[in-house]
């Protein structure tokens, strides 16, 4: 297959979705394969067998798209984030504008088919496209670095569209964790930091994509937490913050929500279901005290990751959407 990205930016989003599978598909899989930061001319777009377009709204692509159709050319458009319920405190939302919306929807309809992480998404994006295909979120395999034995490290990396997330009763019960333990225990963010949180934990500015596992693991997190807000923007969302935990053998504590449910069981994670401040602290409290059950957590995490969610594992799975999207 010859194969084009055009690629929407240069963080999480446009590592996973775009820069890590297109550079298995050509070193591995050996595809003829470009990634673009910028929309390529048409004439060379007419070299592909294949154009997938990250999150991309310029209306000038629906005459391109039909240009390239008439040539018998497939144009996929790739999203992983539900656009039509980003939550007001999301930075995203002031660049998400209704009309930008709009004009996304109108290239989902003008592809051929749309490929998303996660299937509650899949089923919003089915409104716009009945071609839709679930790729999910895959991951690099690191060497877990042991844990140290002096302190207990819990941790979280994120950005600040996070910012709903940690409310008072996550805030206040990592505050009690700290206060409770002492120098036995540190907390630890990366990215962006609640201002409530800063004095309080040991803060990292944030790391860019193709470095950030690397740098997870070199923190050697013991516990990694994962607090969501319930609401539709988190539900669409994937397991990712999990596989990247869990590859660096760290134990999660995440919320409840979709992602998590249908991933995390007993024997690979601790999830939060009321979101209340005891059961947070509780949980947190629980695999600080227990080693035991915070080792075999995270063992058992890293080997249903390994086994399951392995870029190096699936890339075939990936180059099978895009064949069957070519043959239709």
């Amino acid at each position: 297959m010859r194969i084009i990205f055009a690629q929407a930016d240069f963080g999480g989003c446009g590592f996973y979705r775009i820069l890590q599978p297109s550079a298995f598909l050509k070193f591995v899989l050996n595809h003829e394969v470009k990634v673009a930061f910028k929309f390529a001319p048409l004439q060379e777009l007419l070299t592909y067998d294949l154009i997938i377009l990250q999150r991309q709204f310029n209306p000038a692509i629906l005459e391109i798209i039909k240009v390239l159709q008439d040539n018998r050319k497939k144009i996929v458009y790739e999203l992983d984030d539900s656009l039509w319920d980003i939550p007001s405190e999301n930075e995203s939302k002031k660049y998400w504008t209704s009309d930008k919306i709009v004009l996304a929807e109108n290239i989902m309809k003008a592809c051929d088919a749309i490929t998303t992480s996660t299937e509650p998404l899949a089923e919003l994006l089915r409104q716009h496209n009945k071609n839709v295909y679930v790729i999910p979120n895959y991951i690099p395999e690191v060497t877990p670095i042991p844990k140290f034995d002096s302190i207990i490290r819990i941790g979280w990396p994120g950005s600040v569209s996070h910012r709903g997330d940690f409310n008072s009763d996550i805030i206040r019960a990592l505050k009690d964790i700290k206060k409770k333990y002492r120098q036995k225990v540190e907390l630890v963010i990366c990215g962006w930091i609640p201002e409530d949180l800063v004095g309080h934990v040991t803060f990292y500015e944030p790391v860019p994509p193709f470095y950030y596992l690397g740098f997870l693991n070199e923190l050697r997190l013991h516990i990694g937490i994962i607090p969501c807000a319930e609401n539709k923007f988190n539900e669409c969302k994937s397991n990712l913050k999990f596989l990247e935990y869990s590859i660096t053998k760290t134990a999660t504590i995440a919320s409840a929500i979709y992602p998590y449910v249908h991933t995390i069981t007993e024997d690979s994670g601790i999830l939060i279901k009321n979101g209340s401040y005891q059961e947070w602290f509780e949980s947190i409290d629980r695999l600080i005290q227990d080693a035991d059950l915070r080792n075999r957590l995270a063992n058992s995490a890293y080997e249903f990751v390994k086994n399951n969610y392995l870029i190096s594992k699936n890339i075939t799975r990936i180059e099978g959407v895009y064949k069957e999207i070519l043959a239709k």
